[in-house]
């Protein structure tokens, strides 16, 4: 009987991890059992380089970033099969009982060398999900939040060693299109900046889009710093929001609200009515709020003309 059979528990060998498994025939084919005692052996050295990697986790030494050294390095906590790739089969035996014995090992040197290899490919990928998400404008409208990820990616990206992934583009190629999204974004808060967001809405849907529009239009022929947002938002709330998100310090609200009532002579009277509230969104404040209403008749509903209703409003406002 070999010593790594006999004293499988305390049997160890210098630089290496060893994996000891057995299986008893129990009734299995020869192949069977082989793959079985493998299989144990592979489970058991498996076990150890876990427990290693947990305890002794590569951490980062220039991302200032916690949460991400830590999400980077949590994901050497299960083996891949590219840190096992060095795993070998040293010896096996077979005792008297028909059971297979098999002695695996795998170089620490080996192990650690891998653990490098796939630390820094982590690190590149959550790199890469920074980016992606800090470029992503449909998802992340606030360019605060974009800002905050090409934040992350710049300090993941300065803890890479390329060195280790001699298969990636490299540093060069990686730290270009960095720069590139910084710029663009640094541009989208210069362009903004200072600049007022225009919305007007119409809770009760009796203005089309195309008054809407124009009502807007009107706005931003007198404002020269001022935007007609394209976003849909039905309430005061949510157009403060959508401003915000694309970084505007100021916010100017049509809210148009319509009332149709029958006069005595059976005709139709409506009553448009626009309040323009100017919005310090940065520092939520109301700056002004001014309110002007207008009159137009029709004998039915599809002869009232809320469009040149809302062009006399439009021109009341100062």
């Amino acid at each position: 009987m070999p010593s790594w059979v006999a004293d499988r528990d305390g049997y160890r060998e210098p630089g290496n991890y060893v994996g000891i498994g057995f299986a008893e025939k129990d009734g299995r084919s020869k192949e069977q059992q082989i793959e079985a005692s493998k299989n144990n052996a592979q489970h058991n050295l498996v076990g150890q380089i876990e427990v290693k990697i947990k305890t002794e986790s590569e951490q980062s030494t220039s991302v200032s970033n916690q949460r991400m050294q830590k999400e980077a390095s949590s994901k050497m906590s299960v083996i891949s099969d590219e840190v096992l790739r060095g795993l070998k089969i040293k010896a096996h035996w077979v005792d008297r009982d028909c059971t297979y014995y098999t002695l695996m090992v795998i170089s620490i040197d080996s192990v650690k060398q891998s653990q490098k290899v796939k630390n820094q490919k982590n690190r590149l990928e959550l790199f890469k999900a920074r980016l992606a998400e800090g470029t992503n404008r449909e998802k992340n409208r606030d360019i605060a939040v974009r800002q905050k990820y090409l934040g992350e990616a710049q300090a993941l990206l300065g803890d890479i060693d390329f060195s280790l992934l001699p298969e990636e583009a490299g540093d060069a190629f990686y730290n270009k299109q960095l720069d590139a999204a910084l710029i663009a974004a640094n541009k989208e808060v210069a362009n903004v900046k200072g600049r007022m967001a225009l919305f007007a809405i119409n809770e009760d849907g009796s203005l089309s889009a195309d008054v809407r529009g124009k009502m807007l239009d009107h706005l931003r022929s007198g404002e020269k710093l001022a935007d007609r947002l394209m976003d849909d938002c039905n309430q005061k709330d949510d157009c403060i929001r959508l401003a915000k998100e694309q970084n505007f310090d100021m916010l100017t609200l049509l809210n148009a609200g319509t009332q149709v009532v029958t006069t005595q002579m059976g005709s139709l009277k409506g009553t448009l009515t626009v309040s323009k509230t100017v919005y310090d969104i940065q520092n939520g404040r109301v700056l002004k709020t001014d309110k002007m209403s207008t009159q137009v008749i029709g004998w039915g509903r599809e002869e009232l003309d809320w469009g040149a209703a809302a062009e006399k409003v439009m021109q009341s406002f100062k």
